[in-house]
């Protein structure tokens, strides 16, 4: 279960929904928002249903709280459940092609986005940016 190197790498995946909209008023989901770099090790319960987060808005990890009810948001919960008890790493990136199973495409998003169309000025003007704040913190007063 610790092994995550046997899924296809594929970065960016559109996601399944569990809870369509109403007749006529599908969207498309949005991007969901960054909810960790690393994924949450759960111990998920066999014959359990289980909603996990597909906007990334949750105040309680993972799994599905309500906020995108709340919020400007198309994306949706996917509903899933185990067949084994047993613990499971479970997507924070909200990229995984196995959601919301991890597969490991978290490795993979500061290459991405260091790639993009703004992501090498966007990254190298954060780091100036902290870099100065740091320098102006520590010579401040000498």
């Amino acid at each position: 279960m610790d092994d995550v190197t046997d899924f296809p790498e594929q970065l960016v995946v559109p996601l399944a929904e569990s809870r369509p909209y109403e007749e006529g008023r599908y969207r498309p989901p949005s991007l969901p928002a960054f909810g960790g770099l690393f994924p949450t090790h759960m111990y998920l319960h066999r014959g359990r249903v289980y909603d996990w987060c597909a906007c990334g808005h949750t105040q309680t990890g993972p799994l599905c709280d309500g906020q995108c009810k709340w919020i400007l948001t198309r994306c949706r919960p996917v509903t899933f459940n185990v067949s084994e008890s047993g613990y499971f790493k479970i997507c924070n990136c909200k990229m995984s092609a196995n959601a919301p199973f991890c597969n490991g495409t978290h490795q993979h998003l500061f290459k991405w986005a260091y790639k993009n169309h703004r992501g090498f000025w966007g990254l190298n003007l954060l780091t100036v940016w902290w870099g100065t704040i740091l320098y102006w913190q520590f010579t401040f007063y000498k």
